[in-house]
């Protein structure tokens, strides 16, 4: 099991991220942003920074971020209204959402298995389509995903699935279901206790007991709530993380956790957190040796 950091975590600038996360012990990164665009939609200026970085410091990038499928969910039909005006906002409302999907997987998607291939990272982070107050899954919803798996495995590349509130893969079960019903080998799940306890999934033992089979990437981050119900993300908080690292350790993970804090200030929040990750994987293997 290896600790990664997502560089944005750090610092808007990958070069500072990865000077402060060497000093830290950490020589592996997720990527996402650089300033303030989402990769891989990087100007040539900042693709040819970061394969510098690279190069400078041997350091590695383990898996990209670019936001895949992280949009509203596609409508299979759509309403109509007898005046015109009207029926168009209603037209556009259904169009909207397919234009993106064809976005995508025809341009967003091929850039970014592109440019993980570039750099050397072998996972692209993607995630499931709101929700939209639906209760089963569109047939549309799958099908992307399952194209945008296929087209990651022609490029030797896994597709990951990030467990997140608001979205089709928002629990270890519903994450799991959808993990069965796509079945392809180069899906696999971004485990993410700290979005699956938001969604209200007990992330340990329920959640991951339900995804373990499927789980390829793992993020760290944690979350504690206030008496009316809403949530922060905090250094310490109500994530079972000592058993879920030690479950991980028992079952073979050793894949990548990355540190994804969500604080701020966000330096001292990230060496924080990375100091924790690494004492609880220090603990955990020292239980099971």
């Amino acid at each position: 099991m290896e600790i990664a950091i997502v560089t944005d975590e750090i610092s808007g600038d990958p070069q500072t991220s990865i000077e402060l996360g060497l000093e830290w012990g950490v020589s592996a990164y997720e990527l996402r942003g650089f300033g303030t665009q989402r990769v891989p939609l990087f100007t040539q200026f900042q693709k040819s920074r970061i394969e510098e970085l690279l190069d400078q410091y041997s350091v590695r990038i383990v898996a990209i971020s670019p936001g895949l499928f992280k949009c509203p969910n596609p409508l299979s039909q759509r309403e109509h209204f007898p005046l015109s005006i009207i029926d168009k906002t209603l037209y556009d409302k259904w169009r909207q959402p397919r234009d993106l999907i064809e976005f995508h997987l025809q341009e967003l998607l091929p850039l970014s298995i592109e440019y993980a291939q570039a750099i050397g990272a072998e996972k692209i982070v993607a995630f499931s389509f709101e929700r939209n107050d639906m209760t089963e899954i569109p047939d549309e919803v799958l099908a992307a995903i399952q194209e945008a798996a296929g087209q990651c495995a022609g490029a030797g590349l896994e597709l990951v699935i990030e467990v997140e509130a608001g979205f089709w893969a928002d629990t270890g079960a519903n994450t799991a279901a959808m993990m069965r019903s796509i079945a392809h080998p180069a899906l696999g799940v971004n485990w993410d206790p700290g979005n699956a306890i938001v969604a209200g999934d007990i992330p340990f033992p329920d959640g991951y007991n339900a995804v373990r089979d499927y789980v390829k990437h793992v993020h760290f981050k944690d979350v504690t709530f206030t008496n009316d119900g809403s949530y922060q993300y905090a250094l310490e908080g109500e994530i079972a993380w000592d058993q879920q690292v030690a479950a991980l350790i028992d079952d073979g993970y050793t894949g990548i956790i990355s540190v994804e804090t969500h604080m701020e200030p966000k330096v001292s929040s990230a060496r924080a957190m990375t100091q924790r990750l690494k004492a609880l994987i220090g603990q955990a293997e020292s239980s099971s040796g």
